[in-house]
């Protein structure tokens, strides 16, 4: 059986998410013999095995596990792996409309050579009403975003697979869609093509788990400029003089800033003052890590 399309995710540690991620996929208005879902597990703990074998897709379901070594690795043992002309990338925390693969096949019908970014709406509340909803969070310059891209399976070979040297959370697919624009290779948005991309409310409790994953981004921002010193990856990153100096001054509210947060309940979410709050403490972090001072790493 051939399919047109591969849908290509990786997940890590979360089972529930991933569990309604797929079923999405599994409803998705397209012919079940005309795509695949190629799902990496990188070394998941949580029973995420057990769940995708308890499933019954109507369509054909890849499960590749392999040790934990980072998104990057994951992505092209994934592509490797795919046998549709087409790669679609989403994440494991990603609601797919069940358009969605309609969507990208006719925008690659129409130009092969490109890649298809489609519309991500970022949502708190995933048992509500998914619909397209404007919000400035939703708007995305990158070139190449794997939450919700397409681009053809040749092309990704054709540019030497994502770079593994990004192990740990972070800026690999920008990395890719530098490379991807250097074969000349167009971007075409479709704002039909949307999925839902879940970011749970903050709370207290929550911030070990962000701050990792703040300073893995800050350390893998450092491993892109190494490999694209340009303003622009500067520009998008934040790795540059006057914000080293900006986060510095910050720096100064510290204390000020962890005593909001001390004085919320782990449990409840974080709000007003106490959000910004923990966003600016998250954002230390991630200058911590991109200037050089991060210490340990994580996934």
């Amino acid at each position: 059986m051939s399919v047109k399309i591969s849908v290509q995710l990786c997940t890590f540690n979360r089972k529930d998410l991933l569990k309604r991620s797929l079923e999405a996929l599994f409803r998705l208005d397209f012919p079940a013999s005309d795509y695949e879902i190629v799902l990496v597990d990188d070394g998941s703990s949580d029973g995420t095995r057990e769940m995708v074998k308890a499933l019954d897709p109507p369509c054909r379901l890849k499960y590749l596990r392999r040790p934990n070594s980072g998104l990057a690795a994951g992505r092209n043992l994934g592509i490797r792996c795919s046998e549709g002309e087409i790669i679609l990338f989403i994440d494991d925390d990603i609601i797919a409309d069940p358009g969605l693969l309609r969507e990208h096949l006719a925008s690659h019908e129409r130009d092969p050579a490109c890649v298809i970014m489609g519309r991500v709406c970022h949502v708190n509340n995933l048992d509500c009403d998914l619909r397209p909803r404007f919000r400035l969070a939703n708007l995305s310059t990158s070139f190449f975003w794997t939450s919700n891209a397409s681009v053809g399976k040749r092309h990704l070979e054709a540019a030497g697979m994502f770079d593994e040297d990004f192990r740990e959370y972070g800026w690999e697919d920008i990395e890719m869609g530098f490379r991807l624009r250097d074969l000349g290779l167009d971007r075409r948005l479709n704002s039909r093509a949307v999925v839902y991309h879940y970011k749970s409310a903050w709370r207290a409790s929550d911030l070990p788990r962000l701050f990792r994953r703040a300073q893995a981004s800050g350390r893998s921002a450092g491993v892109l400029l190494r490999k694209r010193p340009c303003t622009r990856v500067r520009l998008s990153t934040g790795v540059f003089r006057a914000r080293f100096a900006l986060n510095d001054i910050l720096l100064r509210c510290e204390p000020f800033l962890c005593d909001r947060i001390a004085k919320r309940p782990g449990d409840a979410e974080l709000s007003g003052l106490s959000l910004l709050s923990a966003r600016l403490l998250v954002s230390f972090k991630y200058f911590e890590a991109a200037n050089g001072r991060g210490k340990g790493k994580r996934k």
